[in-house]
């Protein structure tokens, strides 16, 4: 049996051209019932990587059937890659407002009364029924946000978010793929989804708390963390089926094929643990996947404004007191002091991001490192 593959656009805005921007939906349908998992790619428009992931994952579904449904979104916001400003992406913000695009989610059911109502009338019923049930309510709390912002034209700025949130809404599992600047891949992990995570065999994660802070992975996991909450109240124990991550795939301004294939083998795995694929990809391997508290995800700022040379790459341990950078600044020439300086390691841990550029200002996120890991 095969897959049936349905392709459709959804406009998000017009330019003053007359041209239209459309987010591409392709929705792969299996021929028996069961789970629902949505993958989006690219809401920073220079993290390209997972639109490959993607690419991999159809021709795959085109021969491969699946029980349940996958919905797939490539190039989730076109305006932001298509910002180039010379050779880079301007893609993280908005360039008209400066937000970022990944912090314009809502959390709509925080203190809604229709959540704390429907767990009263639902305390009863099966767990099954009560998910059927909750994204039918939560579709519709999607629906009248999205009309309340849109109610004196469609102002972009959240508009794009709440179109993703409401084709995320029937899903069961939620991966939000990106990249960091120049990066390892690792994942955000709400505090709930620790153990569950490491079906998703990447090698880092960091587990950040179960509380909403304008992200996609949290826009959809919180109103079921609400929801488990209200039936506390009530006094039922309601275990949370949803699943939803944020995938870091490796560096921004770049695809890599074959890497792509590699990212695939861990999304395949995950699925089929979840019930969707069949069969085991054979070549998945499990590494040991370092993980540490959101706490513990350190910043070290440039001291300096310079240009940096990285001594550590993504992914790599290091001790307490190595040289993590080399800086050169020639205005310290004019100051009686060094041209070249050391930024050394405060702590042990591992490098998972760097700064994109060697030209760096100072207080620019230079280096992201985790600490106290863990197993």
């Amino acid at each position: 049996m095969t897959n049936k593959i349905n392709k459709r656009k959804i406009s998000l805005r017009e330019l003053p051209s007359g041209e239209e921007l459309s987010l591409k939906v392709i929705e792969v349908d299996g021929s028996f019932e069961g789970p629902h998992c949505y993958i989006q790619a690219s809401v920073h428009g220079a993290e390209h990587q997972g639109n490959a992931v993607i690419y991999k994952l159809l021709e795959y579904l085109e021969t491969n059937p699946i029980i349940g449904k996958i919905t797939l979104l490539p190039i989730a916001n076109p305006l932001a890659m298509n910002t180039k400003i010379g050779t880079y992406t301007f893609g993280r913000f908005n360039s008209n407002t400066g937000d970022n695009w990944n912090r314009l989610y809502f959390d709509f059911s925080k203190s809604s009364t229709e959540v704390y109502d429907f767990a009263k009338v639902h305390i009863d019923e099966d767990d099954k029924n009560i998910c059927k049930e909750y994204k039918k309510l939560l579709k519709e709390l999607i629906l009248n946000k999205k009309a309340e912002h849109t109610a004196y034209g469609p102002q972009y700025n959240g508009l794009l978010n709440l179109t993703l949130q409401e084709l995320a809404t029937d899903s069961d599992y939620v991966l939000d793929l990106h990249t960091g600047p120049i990066a390892a891949r690792y994942l955000y992990v709400p505090e709930y989804l620790e153990k569950r995570s490491e079906d998703l065999y990447f090698p880092h994660r960091l587990i950040i708390p179960n509380e909403f802070g304008g992200a996609m992975d949290e826009a959809t996991f919180m109103p079921w963390i609400n929801l488990q909450n209200e039936f506390k109240k009530l006094g039922r124990d309601f275990k949370i089926p949803f699943e939803s991550y944020t995938v870091e795939l490796g560096s921004e301004e770049r695809i890599s094929l074959i890497e792509a294939e590699s990212d695939l083998l861990h999304i395949l795995n995950y699925l089929h643990l979840r019930g969707m694929i069949k069969n085991a990809p054979k070549k998945v391997k499990k590494s040991n996947q370092l993980k540490c508290k959101l706490k513990d995800y350190k910043t070290y700022y440039a001291p300096k404004g310079a240009l940096y040379d990285y001594q550590v790459s993504p992914g790599a341990h290091f001790k307490k007191g190595d040289v993590l950078a080399v800086g050169i600044n020639f205005e310290n020439l004019y100051r009686d002091e060094p041209v070249k300086f050391e930024v050394k390691a405060l702590a042990d841990g591992v490098l998972i991001n760097h700064y994109p550029s060697s030209s760096v200002q100072s207080g620019a996120e230079l280096i992201q490192a985790m600490e106290n890991v863990y197993l």
